[in-house]
Order: structure tokens, then sequence, then C-alpha cells
């Protein structure tokens, strides 16, 4: 499993990666330009990669609240924070890093606290230009493991269509929430958090369904290790050892594979006249 692990963490179109509980082994959040592109991953990428038993997809429909709103307690000390960049929505059609930012991106990668007039020096761009991406793209983190709120525990929720936005704005409102989508498949609520310890997810689980009855937890998963976070290679206490610059995927990558399938394909059919 971490051989998969580290080997997914490897490509720029995978937004992180996470060794959970449960009946998965791994979760995988990753940015695509469409449908197509998605069922040539999974299907030809992972699915083809040694060591991978199984994959399940889901597609986040809507990203009602994601980790870049930090809102839990204030740090103490100075705190340890690097930059990465920010995501298209998903369904969006296009790159997670605009083509643009991508010098900018990858230097920040290499060293993120680099100064305005480094970063300038090294991308080619004016310092005025510099600030105004950096603006655009800034999003902190820090060492889970290290904030107070070490465990992250995923929530995979079922909710009446008619209730799911209503649901959503209540639990985005939560500080110890991360991220709140709605999904396809049989939950079509993902709700992320971190907790001061194990002992709380109960609590947590109770806090959200008690104000809508017709909400249920279906599946949870608590993180292990947070392989991969928002491009930033981890160790299992969350720390930063490496970093990849996030782009959106290659399907250059299965062409071979995709064009072999498509060959099968068609000897399954009527020649076209």
């Amino acid at each position: 499993m971490h051989d998969v692990a580290v080997e997914l963490a490897g490509e720029p179109h995978v937004f992180s990666v996470e060794h959970v509980t449960g009946a998965r082994g791994l979760v995988l959040t990753c940015v695509f330009g469409g449908l197509a592109e998605l069922a040539r991953y999974t299907g030809m990428r992972v699915g083809a990669r040694p060591g991978a038993a199984a994959s399940r997809t889901q597609i986040a429909t809507a990203l009602h609240m994601d980790g870049s709103r930090w809102r839990l307690d204030r740090t103490s000390a100075r705190p340890r924070l690097a930059r990465t960049a920010s995501t298209a929505a998903p369904g969006a059609g296009s790159s997670p890093v605009r083509r643009e930012d991508q010098a900018l991106v990858r230097a920040l990668a290499d060293e993120p606290r680099q100064s305005v007039a480094g970063l300038a020096r090294s991308t080619g761009l004016s310092p005025t230009t510099v600030r105004h991406r950096l603006r655009r793209l800034e999003h902190c983190e820090v060492a889970r493991g290290l904030s107070g709120w070490p465990v992250s525990v995923s929530l995979w929720c079922s909710a009446p269509p008619k209730d799911t936005a209503r649901i959503a704005a209540y639990v985005s409102g939560l500080r110890e929430v991360r991220l709140v989508a709605s999904l396809t498949g049989p939950h079509n609520l993902l709700f992320a958090a971190w907790l001061r310890s194990v002992d709380d997810i109960h609590v947590f689980e109770s806090q959200l369904t008690a104000p809508f009855p017709g909400l249920t937890v279906d599946d949870r998963a608590v993180t292990l290790w947070p392989v991969k976070l928002a491009g930033h290679l981890l160790d299992p206490a969350g720390r930063r050892v490496g970093a990849v610059p996030l782009e959106g995927w290659d399907p250059g990558a299965v062409a071979a594979d995709e064009d072999a399938l498509l060959r099968r394909l068609r000897g399954r059919g009527t020649p076209l006249r």
C-alpha cells in the first residue's frame, strides 16, 4: 500500500493522498479536465498499477467549503507556513493551476519562504505581478499533528436532496470542519474535520446529526498518514518533506493503452460504412 501511495503522490494532478482506516486503504483527491480524463485515469492508470486491488470513484458536484478557510485556535508561536496553489472548482474543466501561474507555483514548491524579489528574479515576472498573483494563490497549511487537532476524520453521509444545501451551510460553519462537498454515489455528502482526539468522533457526529433527523453517517475513516496534502509531501507526523507542483493530468501517459482498448472495442462492432 505504501508503494502505491508514494507512486500516486508523485503525480502532479493528485491533490492529496491519505492512508486511512476502514474499508479503504487510500483516499485520493484529484483534479481532472473532464469526465473522460477521469475514466482514463481510474481505468488505465490506477486500475493497472501493481498493488492496486480495487478503486471506487466519486465526483464532487459542489465544493461548499475547503480547508483554505483556517479557523482553528490561533497559534501562539510563529507558525511554519507553506504556500501552495488553490485549486479550480471541481467540474470547472480547467487545470488546478492557471497556466500563467505554473512557473510561480514551481518556484514556491522548491522554497516556500522566498521573498517577492526572489520570486520575481526566478520567474521573470515583475514584483508587482508576483504580489498580485500571490494574493490569489496563497493558502496556508500546518502540520496537523502539531496543531492541537491531530485527528482527521472523513464522514460519508446521506441526506434528502432537498436538505443538502441547508445542511452544508450549517456544517461549513463548524470550526473543526475542513471540507464539505456534495458527491455522486450512494453517499451524497462528504465532511472532513480535524478533532482533538478519537474520543471526539462520536460527539462530533452527534453534533452533525442532531439538528437534521434526515442526515445519517454511513461510513467514516480516520487518517493515519496524510502522505500528500495540497501538493506537499508529508511524513507520518504531517511535516513537509517535499512538494509536487500541482498541474493538470496528461492523458498521453495512457495513450498506448487507450489505443489498444479502442482497437478491441472496434473489433466487437460492425464496421462503419
